[in-house]
């Protein structure tokens, strides 16, 4: 009986492969939706409000990379169960900072870190600081451009004595120097850093040597040069009368002049030097109390450890760097324990890493076109005619840098094309870290505070998620929203877990005239639009979201304030209690909630990037306008130190192209138009791929160009599409968005 049994389940496996085989596309995509609803059928369609939810724990940070020892959490291990944030796997290796002890005044060490860095530093960080509204923990955040500048060796008649200059005085009359401009810190601190840096740190050993040399040489011109990388060959100097760790000094106006990257500091001056970010000095100059000893920074020549590069990339990328002198290893840190200095230093190193990836989009603008801007072009040019002016720099910013306009809204599109498929988003949730997490409680070392640690609370402040429910699942009526969603405060009896959560994590404020400090408030108002009404019952579908369930109750004392449910953010208590954290959740009916995602896409055309000139010459400078208009916080900078996705879609979404006959866009280097027509000539777009697949593959027929992703998979190497295997359910296709006009009846004749 078993062995029949047996023979008749081979038979019938091998009948159900012929059959496959024989399969169109469409048939195979049929087949497999309909064992897809079935196995949906059988999953469990509504959240269940249940008591016993055990709360999400990621544990301790009990892994550790075999290459440099980094700890992390078990859970961010990649597909390859691997965890290559920190040495990019083993490729590279750097030597260990220095160990310090703690301060006998260490709370007003800590407090004022960033006083004393700045007063005791050699160079400049000019930026302006931005720290967010409101009364939550220590944020340090910055707008705009950043700059590291370094002054002459004395100062002039019109400003005080600052940073290296200070370190020709004795150690008392620096220090009272210091303390005009710091009164908040201590005397005794700053005399024994001062004395603490004059011992180790060569930056202040070669600033007094060259002090001393001006004076025996005094009508000799003496500059003091910090080499960009002390490896490159000196001999395109005169030889140095005096060598330090750090800095080679000149007595005499011989040899070339110092590289572009290179810092020299002259004698007297009325401007200052801007530091190259490059340079490996920048860091220890402008942070000489996380390198005491001069410790240099990244250099262009930095390479991968021999037996783990490869041969396309030999060299240390700023990047990875950073993300290695980050990563938390056992033993003491000087650079975990700095507090608000560390949140300077990890912002700081982001936006140099940012900066070189800028530079370079700036210098390759000639070398590198793309006939896709033409558009943009020609309304310049437009208007520069009708101004009566020139056109004299179009620098672009594309879609391929991480967080532009353009990498925005090409998402944004993505997004739409994702509703287009399966209708509107469901749910729209806001999901805040709770910095009182046991995982980081827990990881936090002594005095430390979550907000000290950046590196831990990469994520921080948020995420958005829009999620799309199956048919079966939609929110209907009143009473599924209610299921999903509550805007009260739930019964302290029956569920004190739940309660304490809402309590702590889901009461906005209050604010208004109860709070005019909150800050929400604008005019003593809040934007948000709080207290609600109450409401005896959900009305649904207001401006795409309901009014929820707000029923008058007995108000409760949370701290100070007595709150009742006119104050409570919606939530879902089965993900409160699993994750105890602020997590918004609102039922949503229109597409709005897509555009809040990408918010370039509500801000328009930026006018702000083209700027007529004195001299009456039109200037678009998209890279100079994302700078003067980005904020960057300690958080998101080492969230993208690490190389975390900014966003995340759960349907790969393939970009299609659309063009007319023989004016698909080509990218070609400045001169060499003819080659790249020519290649171009050799190379299907996808859209005339798709005209030769139906000529040649008669399933391809009935399948509309926008679905052609779901069956077919376009190979790049030979720019064919080819039957896909497995996984198109989770695939769409986009086409862009094009202009009429282009595309219009008279100019396709």
């Amino acid at each position: 009986m078993n062995l029949s049994r047996a023979v008749g389940y081979i038979i019938r496996n091998e009948q159900r492969r012929t059959e496959r085989s024989q399969e169109t596309v469409q048939e195979s995509t049929v087949r497999r939706s309909i064992r897809n609803e079935a196995d949906n059928r059988r999953r469990p369609k509504h959240v269940c409000i249940r008591n016993d939810v055990e709360e999400h724990n990621c544990g301790t940070m009990s892994e550790q990379c075999g290459f440099c020892g980094a700890v992390y959490w078990k859970e961010e291990k990649n597909t390859a169960h691997k965890y290559t944030k920190c040495c990019h796997d083993g490729k590279v290796q750097l030597p260990a900072f220095p160990l310090t002890e703690n301060s006998p005044d260490a709370k007003n060490y800590r407090q004022r870190i960033r006083e004393c860095n700045s007063a005791l530093a050699f160079a400049s960080m000019g930026a302006q600081i931005k720290p967010p509204r409101g009364t939550g923990p220590y944020c340090y955040r910055l707008h705009g451009q950043v700059y590291h500048r370094v002054s002459p060796l004395y100062a002039s008649d019109q400003h005080k004595e600052s940073y290296g200059q200070l370190y020709i005085f004795d150690s008392s009359e620096a220090t009272e120097k210091r303390l005009s401009n710091n009164q908040n810190c201590l005397q005794h601190v700053f005399e024994k850093l001062d004395f603490t840096l004059r011992e180790i740190n060569p930056f202040a050993q070669s600033y007094l040597q060259r002090h001393r040399l001006v004076q025996e040489h005094p009508t000799t011109s003496v500059k003091m040069v910090f080499l960009e990388d002390k490896n490159l060959d000196m001999r395109r100097y005169n030889a140095p009368t005096l060598c330090t760790e750090v800095a080679a000094i000149f007595v005499g106006d011989n040899g070339e002049s110092p590289a572009n990257r290179d810092i020299c500091v002259y004698p007297v001056g009325d401007t200052c030097q801007i530091i190259s970010p490059l340079n490996q000095c920048c860091d220890p100059m402008i942070y000489p109390l996380l390198f005491p000893k001069a410790e240099c920074s990244w250099n262009t020549g930095m390479e991968h450890v021999e037996e783990r590069r490869t041969a396309k990339r030999t060299r240390v990328t700023q990047l990875q760097y950073y993300a290695y002198r980050l990563s938390q290893r056992n033993g003491f840190s000087i650079l975990h324990n700095s507090g608000k200095l560390f949140q300077q230093y990890v912002v700081d190193a982001y936006v140099k890493t940012e900066g070189s990836r800028l530079h370079f989009l700036r210098q390759n603008q000639k070398d590198l076109r793309i006939e896709l801007y033409r558009g943009l072009l020609d309304a310049l040019e437009c208007r520069a005619h009708n101004e009566n002016i020139r056109t004299v720099k179009l620098i672009i910013l594309p879609s391929s840098f991480q967080g532009s306009p353009r990498h925005m809204q090409q998402n944004y599109q993505d997004a739409m094309a994702t509703v287009l498929k399966f209708d509107k988003p469901n749910l729209f949730l806001t999901f805040t870290c709770n910095p009182s997490w046991s995982e980081i409680l827990n990881s936090m070392e002594g005095v430390q505070r979550p907000e000290d640690r950046p590196d831990i609370i990469r994520g921080l402040p948020h995420a958005h998620i829009l999620l799309t429910l199956d048919s079966e699942s939609k929110i209907c009526t009143k009473d599924d929203t209610d299921k999903f969603v509550s805007a009260e405060l739930p019964d302290l009896c029956t569920d004190l877990r739940l309660f304490e959560i809402v309590t702590k994590c889901m009461v906005h404020g209050p604010c208004g005239t109860i709070n005019i400090k909150s800050p929400c408030v604008r005019d003593r108002q809040s934007c948000k639009s709080f207290p609600k009404q109450f409401k005896d019952d959900t009305e649904e579908n207001v401006n795409g979201y309901p009014i929820y369930r707000r029923r008058a109750t007995e108000p409760v004392q949370v701290g100070k304030y007595s709150i009742d449910n006119r104050w409570v953010v919606p939530y879902n208590p089965w993900l409160l209690k699993k994750f105890n954290a602020h997590i918004y959740v609102e039922v949503c009916a229109s597409v709005k909630s897509v555009k809040y995602l990408y918010k370039y896409v509500y801000k328009g055309h930026d006018a702000a990037s083209i700027k007529i000139q004195k001299e009456g010459a039109l200037d678009h400078d998209e890279i100079l306008s994302f700078v003067e208009g980005r904020y960057v916080s300690a958080p998101e900078a080492m969230w993208r130190l690490n190389e975390f996705n900014l966003s995340h879609k759960s349907h790969t979404v393939v970009r299609l192209a659309v063009h007319l006959s023989q004016q698909q866009p080509i990218v070609y280097q400045d001169g060499q138009e003819a080659q790249a027509t020519e290649r171009a000539a050799l190379r299907k777009t996808t859209l005339t791929s798709w005209f030769e697949l139906n000529k040649n593959d008669p399933s391809a027929h009935n399948i509309s160009y926008s679905d052609i992703p779901q069956y077919y998979v376009f190979d790049k190497s030979t720019t064919n599409w080819k039957k896909r295997q497995r996984g198109g359910q989770n695939v769409i296709g986009r086409l862009p968005v094009v202009r009429i006009l282009r595309y219009s009846f008279p100019e396709s004749l």
